[in-house]
């Protein structure tokens, strides 16, 4: 996997050219509709408008503002082919600053799109326009969403297909369809930050009113004193019909919450994690925290009724006293949907549930079991970091997080990508950017053919985390137990035969997870605990990727247009 920098000026030389005779497309989608396929007659390039709005909407049934893409909640189906390029214009109406992340996407030679501010942008602000324009050299099933203070809570995320007419399971099944689960609030992320944040708060993380399955949740009117709450919300349906199979693609958008999915009497076939296939896992059940995906397979072959589908969503940090936000929230954690045999009636299922194990809940699916299709983790390691992960006071602030000692604050208006490009030592950096540098590919030309980093996550406290890296899938190498860092895992106990494949692992609580990638692509990569309020606690590092390289390269002048001069 060596870096062909003369493909990474080609593309950035395609992305700077005149785009501006492309018509672009008001995208709009039915997430309880099967996946039209896309026209394979090459890569293409599409041009999609997304405009970000405020707007009253009931998913739970109690009504509240939302930060929707084009009026919808969750935000419109993106789909793309493999190869194709994507221009994507946002259109901030929100009243406040926004950006966009497109989660999972490598963004190689285009790190300036990733959509993070303070690392790689500056946020759009109200009534700005920004362009994201870069082209897919990966399949699977991805998300965007807002990397702005709280909006990704407040609504403001959508799905992101990337097809591939060459996907070895596309005869395995005929159709196709997108499950969102998230938790939801009533409360807006702006009005829960101050409250968390404060010196005098002593609670634990807020608590949801709802889980939703696809944007669709049942809240209890009878504890709302608001006349528009719906007690009759209605129910996430998916129909199918007997003799078919399904590929189900599963993208869990929660703000904190860990779900484990099931449809009755259905087992699911895992054929892709994170973006990535596998080699086939059938389960009856599926752990999933936030920001993690899986695509699964459902063979329609049982009695012609309704099923219900289950979400069973558990909040994984606890309930410190009735101090902790909403504490007294009547939330129902058995989120559930309708899996719909086509010629029944639209009734409440009677079907049978697969017991579930708490031994489950706030951890993934084992990663020795995920074995990834064709694909071997790097031998060669060059460089190592290590990132103890920990809660703490300041003086002047309630509960933080840190990261070795040191809590993450970004400067949005001068992004580091653009400190580099000015000359900026990574060792002037703020300590409290969480900056991290790796240049070399090897210390010596003999070691090795292409270097790969390994990240040592250690967890000291007893919650568990769910950790996404940008830019980069990982290995999952070590993912152990009751392992504090005080003797780190040695690499003889590592499972480099068939190790998960992955962007977003769960390091368990007082343990040490390790993951390991290859450094080859160059640019600034936030890594963070995809839980909200975590990260919005200071919970996350970048890592400055082959900084000699990102010092030249060329950015498009409207990354940094509204960033401070």
């Amino acid at each position: 996997m060596k870096i062909n920098l003369i493909i990474i000026f080609l593309v950035l030389f395609s992305l700077l050219s005149d785009s501006t005779d492309l018509k672009c497309t008001n995208i709009s989608s039915d997430i309880f509709e099967t996946l039209k396929p896309l026209s394979n007659k090459g890569p293409v390039t599409r041009c999609y408008n997304l405009e970000l709005v405020i707007k009253e909407m009931a998913p739970d049934g109690y009504k509240r503002p939302v930060w929707t893409v084009n009026n919808q909640y969750p935000g419109p189906i993106i789909q793309a082919n493999y190869g194709d390029r994507l221009l994507i214009n946002v259109s901030n109406k929100l009243g406040e600053p926004s950006t966009i992340h497109w989660h999972g996407i490598f963004q190689t030679g285009t790190n300036f799109y990733d959509g993070v501010p303070g690392l790689t942008q500056c946020p759009i602000p109200n009534n700005g326009h920004f362009l994201y324009n870069f082209t897919v050299k990966q399949y699977g099933t991805f998300w965007y969403h807002s990397h702005f203070e709280g909006q990704i809570v407040d609504g403001l995320k959508g799905p992101l297909i990337i097809h591939n007419p060459k996907d070895p399971y596309l005869k395995e099944y005929d159709f196709e369809y997108v499950i969102t689960l998230s938790d939801w609030y009533h409360m807006p992320a702006g009005d829960i930050h101050p409250i968390l944040l404060s010196p005098s708060y002593l609670g634990g993380d807020p608590i949801p009113n709802s889980g939703e399955i696809s944007g669709i949740g049942q809240f209890n009117c009878s504890d709302s004193t608001k006349k528009s709450c719906n007690p009759n919300n209605g129910v996430a349906t998916y129909s199918v019909k007997k003799g078919k199979k399904y590929r189900f693609r599963i993208i869990c958008t929660s703000a904190a919450a860990h779900f484990i999915f099931s449809i009755d009497e259905h087992p699911l076939t895992i054929i892709e994690v994170d973006g990535h296939l596998i080699e086939p896992v059938t389960l009856k059940t599926i752990p999933i925290h936030t920001a993690q995906r899986y695509s699964v397979i459902l063979n329609a072959n049982n009695s012609i009724k309704n099923y219900h589908i289950r979400a069973k969503f558990t909040v994984c940090t606890p309930i410190d006293n009735n101090q902790t936000i909403n504490y007294n929230s009547s939330v129902n954690y058995n989120v559930v949907g309708i899996l719909k045999y086509e010629g029944t009636k639209a009734k409440t299922p009677i079907s049978k549930p697969y017991p579930l194990k708490t031994s489950d809940e706030c951890r993934d699916v084992n990663p020795n079991i995920l074995k990834p299709y064709k694909l071997k983790p790097p031998q060669c390691v060059t460089h190592k970091i290590s990132l103890m992960v920990a809660f703490g006071k300041l003086a002047t602030t309630g509960t933080i997080a840190f990261i070795n000692n040191s809590s993450f604050v970004p400067n949005n208006y001068y992004p580091s990508n653009r400190k580099i490009i000015n000359g900026i030592n990574l060792h002037k950096f703020s300590q409290y950017e969480n900056a991290y540098g790796y240049d070399r590919y090897f210390t010596n030309a003999n070691d090795c053919k292409d270097a790969a980093v390994d990240i040592y996550i250690t967890v000291n406290t007893s919650r568990s985390h769910p950790f996404h890296l940008h830019g980069h899938s990982f290995f999952v190498v070590y993912n152990g137990e009751n392992q504090t860092g005080l003797e780190p895992p040695h690499p003889s106990s590592f499972n480099l035969i068939a190790p998960a494949f992955r962007d977003t692992v769960t390091v368990l609580g007082n343990s040490t997870t390790v993951i390991r990638y290859y450094i080859d692509n160059p640019g600034v990569w936030f890594m963070h605990c995809h839980m909200h309020w975590h990260l919005i606690k200071g919970m996350a590092v970048q890592f400055i990727e082959l900084p000699s390289i990102i010092m030249n390269m060329t950015i498009p002048q409207d990354v940094f247009e509204y960033c401070a001069s």
